[in-house]
């Protein structure tokens, strides 16, 4: 069936020839959306060793030097950093708190902030790196609040696992790969390029992490910063709550409860944020959100126009030919027989089309006009989006089968009516 199929195809080939042109061009574009879905559903499947899970961002204010409440004693570094310490503790205290965390200079999870480092090896100063640099205090527990792992995931850290100096410095695993190559990081030593002073002595290793959720893995510097008067105006509160706990209904409680036992000398609560509210937001801010509904809407539409051209072509195939179908029904083609010839007419329009697509497509790959989202230095085999064989072949073929899904949906009807078709009532048009 599937030759005298073709050789039909070929026998109409001027009619033929329209539905291909139409499939050549949203095969080409269909497949441009699939391959950036198909690149973020990858990033999106790469785990990310810290969790942004049953936390929040604690928003703290003062009060202004007229507030009628405002205590001018309070200032003083000793009182400021008590006051602030008894801030903490209280928050420790709260039912339900597990853990509280600090951290300076935008290291919001997810957040929009970027302090960006670089570092080299201190011996082999060809070997550089850079990345995001996270600063907390390791007098409280900022890793564990996010749950950042160590050793693939299989163990969560804490900052009271680390031996804390000035120098000290945690690499993730990434960067401590492109800093020291093949080998062990702890004890090694890294420079920024200045004197001494500069110099940094690794102590520890963690899991990779992503900036986003929807890009790759990154280079991470984990810096200490020891919390005192002079910087905890720009320290960040982060606490993690126990997961058997409602997240809505916790924050209201702990708005009510806290705030007139979080008004310490000039401090006051000013609001409380979820980090995965933060994260939804800045991928707003971002055009995340925009780039996915535009590439989904466009895809739709491809789609819907291939579906209405497919179902329009066969219906006006099936009405102009009523004697074939009857003919063949008289001599002994069954229902079943008509629908699947009628459908395999539509297969075989669209394995035509699909060499020339890949043809198309390859000269936008070779020219380097298909990005890969996320990928911030060479080529890594690690990800099969960078594997460009794969890549390319699997997306072709899942951009196949959904164009071969949507055109067996618009043949279905037309292939209905010509099965039904009574043979006499066919015959009677000879």
């Amino acid at each position: 069936m599937w030759k005298s199929v073709l050789k039909q195809i070929w026998n109409r080939k001027r009619s033929n020839v329209w539905i291909a042109l139409e499939l050549l061009p949203v095969f080409c574009l269909t497949w441009y959306m699939v391959d950036y879905l198909f690149v973020l559903a990858c990033n999106y499947s790469i785990p990310n060793h810290r969790s942004v899970e049953n936390t929040w961002q604690i928003n703290l204010a003062e009060f202004d030097k007229n507030h009628p409440e405002y205590q001018t004693e309070a200032d003083s570094p000793e009182i400021l950093e008590a006051n602030y310490a008894r801030i903490l503790q209280t928050l420790r205290n709260y039912p339900g708190i597990e853990s509280v965390g600090i951290s300076f200079d935008g290291s919001t999870p997810g957040g929009g902030s970027y302090h960006g480092r670089g570092f080299r090896n201190a011996r082999d100063t060809t070997r550089t790196a850079g990345g995001q640099s996270i600063t907390v205090d390791p007098g409280n527990d900022y890793f564990k609040v996010f749950r950042f792992s160590a050793e693939n995931g299989q163990k969560p850290v804490s900052t009271a696992d680390f031996e804390w100096a000035p120098n000290a410095i945690i690499l993730s695993r990434s960067a401590a790969g492109a800093l020291f190559p093949g080998e062990n990081a702890f004890g090694r030593e890294l420079e920024t390029g200045g004197g001494s002073e500069h110099k940094y002595t690794v102590i520890g290793i963690l899991d990779d992490c992503k900036r986003f959720d929807h890009l790759r893995p990154q280079h991470y510097f984990y810096i200490p910063r020891r919390l005192d008067a002079g910087n905890l105006r720009h320290a960040e509160i982060s606490v993690r709550y126990h997961p058997s706990l409602s997240g809505p209904k916790f924050a209201e409680q702990f708005k009510t409860d806290m705030t007139a036992a979080l008004q310490i000398g000039n401090f006051y609560l000013l609001s409380i944020v979820s980090y995965a509210k933060i994260g939804h937001d800045i991928a707003r801010r971002y055009g995340l959100d925009n780039d996915i509904r535009l590439r989904v809407c466009l895809m739709i539409f491809f789609l819907l126009c291939i579906f209405l051209c497919v179902m329009g072509a066969f219906w006006y195939r099936v009405s102009l030919r009523p004697n074939e179908i009857g003919l063949r029904k008289a001599m002994g083609a069954t229902r079943t027989g008509i629908h699947a010839s009628l459908m395999i007419e539509g297969v075989w329009l669209l394995l035509l089309v699909t060499l020339p697509a890949m043809l198309t497509e390859y000269q936008f790959v070779h020219a380097g006009l298909i990005d890969t989202l996320g990928r911030e230095r060479a080529p890594d085999p690690a990800y099969l989006p960078d594997r460009t064989v794969p890549r390319f072949l699997l997306t072709n073929a899942l951009t196949f089968l959904l164009l071969l899904a949507v055109i067996i949906a618009a043949i279905r009807l037309p292939a209905r009516k010509a099965a039904s078709l009574p043979p006499a009532e066919a015959l009677h048009y000879e």
